[in-house]
């Protein structure tokens, strides 16, 4: 019976520090916020098809400053693109003008800029391993 009791306390102890293994502590740090309002609008990306299009989670953060430090806790280890943006007159949108270019700051992970429309996953992705502070700049 105490090695049944054994195993069992084994098995369970293991399987609770797998699990606490495979979710990270991102912080996201967003820098160079000219104008300290609104909302930042952060969504997380998994894959190339999905990018821009269907984010894995997201959320919503009020700008009270010039820079702004986030704990992003649960992610698993993997893969991931983050895209931001400022929402700065508060109506849950990004303003675009003509040919959609953003009238909203935006931001992307490793700080990705496109070339005639927004960057790729590739060059946005970045591998999620252990607990990582990513630091990205807001870009008018």
């Amino acid at each position: 019976m105490k090695t049944k009791a054994m195993i069992l306390f084994a098995a369970l102890f293991f399987i609770g520090s797998a699990a606490r293994m495979q979710a990270q502590c991102l912080t996201l740090e967003v820098r160079d916020i000219d104008r300290p309002q609104g909302f930042l609008y952060v969504a997380f990306y998994s894959s190339p098809d999905n990018f821009l299009k269907k984010p894995l989670t997201g959320f919503r953060v009020e700008v009270k400053d010039k820079t702004v430090t986030v704990p992003c806790e649960g992610l698993p280890e993997g893969t991931y693109a983050l895209a931001l943006f400022q929402d700065l007159n508060e109506n849950g949108t990004l303003d675009t003008g003509t040919f959609g270019i953003p009238q909203e700051p935006t931001a992307f992970s490793n700080d990705a800029q496109g070339v005639m429309g927004p960057p790729s996953f590739e060059e946005c992705s970045f591998t999620l391993r252990s607990d990582t502070t990513l630091v990205v700049h807001l870009r008018r």
